[in-house]
């Protein structure tokens, strides 16, 4: 029988163009006349970003959509599946153009989401194929109700775009040649009862429902649950979401169909078919049941204004096999039953079906394609997904989606500009095995290729790849090479009270340990020595006191713990012991005898020993003076000889003479405090700025200091023994004598990556948390210097060694200042404990990071309550966390592991899939970074070796173990002798243990594998 051949109508007749018009869209007349408007939008929950709040938000918007649109109108939404290849980003980077090479050609689904809106079409219409009545009123009304809904979903980031002619062409030629080009090609279409033959494509239509018998779930929400047992089966998922895991298919058209027929007409209608069944209801049980559901969907109406609608739903996909075919019609057949819907196997009509799917063209749709239900229930059928898209940011990052498809995220700029997060900081954990250290080394070669700075701090060798592709400096701590700073030395503009801080809680990590705290009173000699110090040095050979007036003089000898008071008695002392015996009798240089005796027998009597023996103030040595004074005085001869003497002492100012005004004495006490300070620096005089000179000082100020007579500080509160002695083990001589005294290497702060790998040190509980400190300062003096650059501290396991009480302070000081010299602090660990037990991590480290890093927790899961109160994590976001590695996305990818990135309050899990030469960089496995090394050697540029080792994997044609372990046995690059040789070996030995079958031959016959493969035993064995 041959079959009928007819052509194929386009439902449509032509366009009102929005230009002639001033509107902001074109409008398409389908084939009644009936005028359609056409928005496309990006669906509002992106996939997997598992909060049922935002199914529920993007349900109401829809719903809103419906009540604008209003009765007599058709809302017709098609969800466009489709596959894309991958094509690689040129770059001027080697490992980032790999990066995209990986990802070139690889197959990738995306979403498109078009609304159509149009007029109800009577069925009588439609089967005498009649114009239906134009009205303009209707006309303009259907236009400003879609602009109405344009705003209503521009306010709800859905993205509206209306549809102009070009756009109407592209989805109406998509959707006939099930294929979505700019480009259509067209081809016959072949109807069968069963499916349609497009070319060479089949194509099915699925129709949810058949009238005849409607499956469908009593009960229905806007969103599923993943399901499943793992931790992740609550986690929010669209109905439908089962259609982003087809795989063998080039597109499917979701078609969703909402009429909404006159209101008062459809319940008058339903009212009268109730009480029809209420009437037979003593025949037929079943007329009762109806006759109730009719009730209860009148009280819907009724209570929640909900709108009564006719619906229709259908799949609609192309596969190029019949078997495809056949196999993703089960696949969605099978989903659908477990969402209580059985799908009407009477689809005969596949060719209306796929007409109807045809944009705009849902008027097609006949009375038996669709089933009555309420606008509420309907919406809970409409697809709500959409794939994430790249982020558009100057500065971004590449990492997977959940699908495997690079996107571009920004972790910084973007979300600073947005204020989704107030700094840079980050926080990153992951158990043991769970790809931090790989994630990492992905993320530092990343910013490397931007104008970065990256010092890090690493106790595992976690980062010697990258560190040697990237020509960075590798700087390993040995005692016979350890790492030395000299943190001491500074310039004076970089003197100031945080570097202090700083100082202060080196030298009491040394003295008392990184678990001591520090009082009160240790903290103000430590400040104050360090201070004097530092002053002494900036001030050598300088008169800087001469403009300072006494109050600042007296407040700098604070400082020593000299006080007003002591300088006070100091000097009255002074002037005491230098007074002149006409001053002790109080009469003029020139007076006359009897003004002598007079002058003395008053003072005589006033200071008489029986005069004052009650007295406790009593000093007789006032009485003796005044004598002494008067037996010279009155003697003209020893009167004589007295004035010559005080004559040379007045002219060689050797004497400080009693004030008689206040001016006078203002000045004499000024002279008083400045000769004090005099014998101080004389005494405490710096040369040399370092720990060894800092170690000098104090052995000379802290004496001085703390044995002031007045203010003496005792042992208990600060013991100047033990603090000198601890400290020697530092100074020149001891055993860590040259750490804090060297001067660091000043090319270091031109360096733009830096890793210290202090990993032989980090079992030294004195040393660890020193050379911690300091190299972590060495990067804030290098933050300081770099300004026109970004900077990342990023701090491994070795962050333990600082994260005190003592060191609270610091690493908050770090982390708020980094932000102002843009610049991030990272932190990453592995273990439950140190977050949850630590309380530097929380007050300096988790509050002042804005974004998170959790690689797979599964390991943490029973105690994850815990990590999830501390990291702000609702269960929204915990459940996102709980789908890391546990979809089914592994198909078609290369080894990977994926990670959540929060941002603020909410986040998102991408995958970290990379090349297989930035694998061979980032590789923390020795095995596999020795087998790299061997090929380094030989060809010089890592480039090079890179390209010649992976050439080599790919050619093995065996697994990349047995490639690594063969290239550490030969120690040098393979070659064909070596690859020949391999392959017969292994059939000689098949089924057993190859390696050590080798070695045991190697060991037996005492020879490298090149003089194994190049002798005898070779040729014999060939």
């Amino acid at each position: 029988m041959k079959s009928k051949k007819q052509a194929f109508s386009i439902p449509f007749i032509g366009y009102d163009y929005g230009k002639d018009f001033n509107w902001d869209f074109d409008v398409l007349f389908g084939q009644y006349g009936n005028p359609i408007i056409g928005i496309r939008i990006k669906n509002m929950v992106e996939q997997y970003s598992a909060d049922p709040d935002n199914y529920l938000n993007f349900h109401t918007i829809l719903n809103q959509v419906v009540s604008i649109i209003g009765e007599g109108r058709i809302v017709q939404k098609l969800d466009i599946f489709s596959k894309k290849k991958y094509t690689a980003e040129p770059s001027n980077q080697f490992l980032q153009q790999k990066y995209s090479e990986h990802f070139d050609g690889r197959l990738f689904k995306t979403i498109e989401t078009v609304l159509f809106f149009t007029d109800i079409i009577d069925d009588k219409l439609k089967k005498k194929n009649k114009q239906y009545q134009f009205s303009e009123k209707s006309y303009k009304e259907l236009r400003d109700k879609c602009q109405k809904v344009w705003m209503l979903l521009k306010q709800s980031d859905c993205e509206p775009q209306f549809l102009f002619e070009k756009d109407f062409e592209y989805y109406i030629s998509g959707v006939l040649s099930m294929k979505f080009t700019d480009v259509p090609t067209f081809d016959n279409i072949k109807s069968t009862n069963e499916y349609l033959q497009i070319g060479n494509r089949f194509v099915k239509n699925i129709s949810y429902v058949d009238v005849e018998n409607i499956d469908l779930p009593s009960e229905i929400e806007p969103y599923s649950f993943l399901g499943g047992n793992g931790a992740a089966a609550e986690t929010a998922v669209d109905n439908f979401t089962f259609i982003n895991e087809l795989e063998d298919y080039e597109t499917i058209i979701y078609n969703q169909v909402i009429t909404i027929p006159p209101q008062a007409q459809q319940q008058r209608e339903l009212d009268k078919k109730k009480k029809k069944h209420e009437g037979a209801a003593n025949n037929s049980p079943s007329n009762a049941i109806i006759a109730e559901e009719i009730q209860t969907l009148l009280h819907n109406i009724a209570i929640d204004g909900q709108l009564v609608v006719n619906a229709h739903f259908s799949l609609i996909f192309s596969t190029n096999t019949l078997e495809e075919m056949e196999g993703t019609q089960s696949l969605i057949e099978n989903k659908l039953f477990t969402k209580g819907i059985i799908v009407s196997k009477n689809a005969y009509n596949q060719l209306e079906l796929f007409r109807s799917a045809i944009p705009g063209n849902g008027t097609e749709l006949r009375e038996y394609d669709l089933f009555m239900t309420t606008s509420e229930a309907a919406l809970c059928f409409f697809f709500k997904e959409s794939y994430p898209l790249s982020e558009e940011s100057n500065f971004y990052l590449r990492f997977t989606d959940r699908q495997g498809v690079p996107l571009k995220v920004d972790p910084s700029d973007l979300p600073m500009k947005t204020g989704r997060i107030n700094n840079r900081n980050k926080f990153v954990l992951g158990p043991s095995g769970s790809g931090k250290s790989f994630l990492m080394n992905n993320i530092i070669e990343q910013y490397l290729t931007y104008n970065y700075d990256v010092v890090i701090v690493d106790t595992g060798d976690s980062y010697s790849g990258t560190c040697k592709y990237k020509g960075g400096r590798y700087i390993q701590y040995t005692e016979e090479k350890p790492i030395t700073m000299n943190p001491f030395l500074m310039d004076k503009i970089e003197f100031n009270i945080e570097k202090i801080e700083f100082l202060t809680n080196l030298i009491f990590l040394i003295w008392q340990g990184p678990d001591a705290a520090m009082s009160s009173a240790q903290k103000s000699i430590l400040d104050n020595v360090l201070m004097s110090y530092y002053h002494q040095y900036f001030n050598s050979g300088t008169v800087w006191y001469e403009n300072k007036n006494s109050e600042e003089l007296i407040l700098y000898l604070g400082k020593y713990n000299i006080h007003e008071e002591d300088i006070f008695e100091e000097y009255e002392n002074d002037t005491k012991e230098q007074r002149t015996y006409y001053d002790i009798l109080g009469i003029a240089f020139d007076a006359e005898s009897d003004e002598i005796k007079e002058a003395f027998r008053k003072l005589a009597i006033e200071y008489h020993p029986d005069k004052n023996i009650n007295n406790p103030d009593y000093d007789s040595e006032k009485f003796y003076k005044v004598y002494e004074a008067y037996e010279t005085l009155h003697d003209e001869e020893k009167r004589k000889i007295y004035n010559e003497t005080q004559l040379i002492l007045i002219k060689s100012n050797e004497i400080i003479r009693q004030p008689k005004t206040a001016e006078e004495w203002n000045e004499s006490f000024r002279k008083a405090i400045i000769k004090k300070i005099k014998q101080i620096e004389e005494t405490l005089e710096t040369k040399e700025l370092s720990f060894n000179g800092f170690y000098e000082y104090c052995d000379k100020f802290l004496p001085l200091y703390l044995n002031n007579k007045k203010h003496r500080i005792t042992e208990k509160e600060f013991n100047l023994r033990t603090f000198l002695f601890v400290l020697k083990d530092f100074y020149k001589g001891g055993r860590y004598g040259t750490t804090l005294n060297n001067k660091g290497d000043e090319s270091l702060f031109d360096e733009s990556f830096i890793v210290f790998e202090i990993d032989n040190v980090k079992d030294n509980p004195k040393l660890f948390p020193i050379v911690t400190l300091i190299i972590m300062d060495t990067f804030i003096q290098k933050m300081r210097l770099r300004k026109d650059r970004r900077k990342a501290l990023i701090i491994e396991e070795a962050w333990k060694a600082i994260a005190s009480k003592l060191m609270g302070g610091y690493i908050l000081y770090l982390y708020k200042t980094v932000r102002k010299f843009w610049g991030e602090a990272v932190v990453v660990t592995q273990e439950l404990d140190d977050i949850i037990g630590n309380a530097v991590v929380k007050d300096s480290i988790i509050n002042n990071s804005d974004t998170f890093i959790l690689l797979d927790q599964t390991k943490f899961k029973d105690n994850f309550d815990r990590i999830a109160a501390l990291l702000s994590l609702n269960k929204v976001e915990q459940n996102k966390i709980f789908t890391i590695n546990n979809l089914n996305n592994k198909f078609g990818r290369s080894r990977f592991k994926e990670f959540y990135l929060k941002r603020g309050s909410k986040g998102e899990v991408y995958g970290n899939e990379v090349s297989l030469e930035q694998y061979l960089t980032y590789t923390t496995e020795k095995p596999e970074k020795s087998a790299v090394e061997y090929y380094v050697q030989k060809y010089g540029s890592y480039d090079e070796a890179l390209v010649k080792i992976v050439d080599d994997v790919k050619n093995f044609g065996d697994d990349m173990g047995s490639i690594i372990s063969l290239i550490n046995l030969y120690q040098k690059p393979l070659d064909q002798k070596v690859f020949k040789f391999y392959h017969k070996f292994k059939n000689k030995h098949k089924g057993q243990n190859i390696f050590k079958n080798l070695q045991n031959e190697l060991e037996m016959n005492e020879q490298t594998l090149e003089e194994y493969i190049g002798n005898a035993v070779f040729s014999n064995f060939s």
